[in-house]
């Protein structure tokens, strides 16, 4: 039988400590539901439901007719009821604010209920997430022979694993044929080199960590329908030929952890120059947002549309580094590519004019020329 994680829901009923302004109203006249997911269509969710919660309830009553430009990169959403109406989903913003998801309405609240709705956010990605852990502490936590749980930060299924070797990262073997079932079904039916953020579970930890689908080398658990074994990454995990660390690894740790927003605040030019390919590559779309200055970026609307038919991308040499960029505010950083599109290769060169509003704010893509 496949497993499959179910999305944690507590139900805060806060009627004695904040009381319903209409007591007779029902419980669904006044109902919050706070989500977490690490991306908008991952079937894991964390949910957190309010019933006659004043807090929320003071949120519906403050709305303001000004509309979000864009709808941000985040993780967290709140879906309000009121009034008999229909419910209301809102993306909630790095500062609180509350955007409606189809009509781009936004609602400011006050910094009483900004600082309530980041309390029970927090808690609930303390939940959600992993820890970001580096692979000399994983190491000891899942050492060779230990038995551990891998959940799939996408669909939330789960399966059975145990790590049989591995000096620069784990690797794994799925115990049983319906671990190794669970594990193709997550792949969509066909393993893959694909990386994808997931979630270690021991009895007593909880790790963010990415796994490749793809079976290779030894073998060591007869009978469980997978020819080899797969690779488990942590936070700074090599590979074992080039012994280099993986981006594409490392974002998926980063996205496992919830931790993408200070991978960005503290990446270089170079480094979002880089996470661009990754993100091109690993089919993440909010990750290649998080990428661009803002999310209708005519570039970044061009590869969201193109992603699915360009099947790899990637530099054909290294960046050339500037030794000192610490207090430039733009920076060109120019690249030969190679583009595979329905299985032709293109070259090009490609000119990230990267840019910041001040030294101490994040590098994005500001343009980019394409030749």
């Amino acid at each position: 039988m496949f497993k499959r994680i179910k999305c944690v829901t507590v139900f805060i009923l806060l009627i004695s400590l904040f009381p319903a302004p209409d007591v007779h109203a029902s419980d669904e006249t006044n109902k919050a539901v706070l989500i977490i997911k690490s991306s908008p269509d991952s079937e894991m969710e964390t949910r957190l439901t309010f019933i006659n919660n004043k807090t929320f309830a003071g949120i519906a009553r403050h709305r303001k007719r000004k509309q979000a430009e864009e709808i941000p990169v985040s993780d967290t959403y709140l879906i309000l009821s009121g009034n008999g109406g229909a419910a209301s989903t809102y993306v909630v913003d790095r500062n609180g604010s509350l955007i409606h998801e189809q009509t781009h309405e936004i609602i400011e609240v006050d910094k009483a209920a900004k600082t309530k709705l980041k309390e029970y956010a927090d808690s609930l990605r303390s939940l959600h997430y992993g820890k970001l852990t580096s692979w000399e502490r994983a190491r000891s936590i899942i050492p060779r022979k230990k038995k551990f749980k891998v959940i799939d930060m996408e669909t939330g299924l789960s399966f059975n694993v145990q790590r049989r070797a591995g000096r620069n990262h784990a690797d794994v073997q799925p115990l049983t044929r319906e671990d190794s079932a669970v594990m193709k079904q997550i792949y969509n039916g066909r393993w893959s080199w694909n990386r994808k953020a997931i979630l270690v579970k021991t009895e007593d930890h909880l790790l963010a960590a990415s796994m490749n689908g793809m079976p290779h080398g030894g073998d060591g658990i007869p009978g469980n329908g997978f020819s080899g074994h797969f690779c488990i990454f942590f936070l700074g995990s090599a590979t074992h030929g080039s012994r280099k660390v993986d981006l594409e690894h490392q974002l998926m740790v980063h996205k496992a952890a919830g931790e993408l927003d200070d991978y960005f605040n503290r990446a270089s030019p170079y480094q979002i120059a880089d996470t661009f390919f990754a993100a091109m590559n690993l089919k993440e779309s909010e990750i290649l947002k998080m990428s661009f200055t803002h999310a209708n970026h005519e570039q970044l609307l061009y590869f969201l549309q193109e992603r699915d038919s360009i099947t790899g991308i990637r530099k054909r040499a290294d960046f050339h580094q500037q030794e000192d960029d610490a207090d430039l505010l733009t920076l060109d950083i120019p690249v030969d590519v190679s583009v595979v599109r329905d299985g032709q290769e293109e070259r090009a060169e490609f000119i990230f004019k990267m840019a910041r509003t001040s030294p101490a704010d994040p590098w994005k893509i500001g343009h980019m020329d394409m030749k």
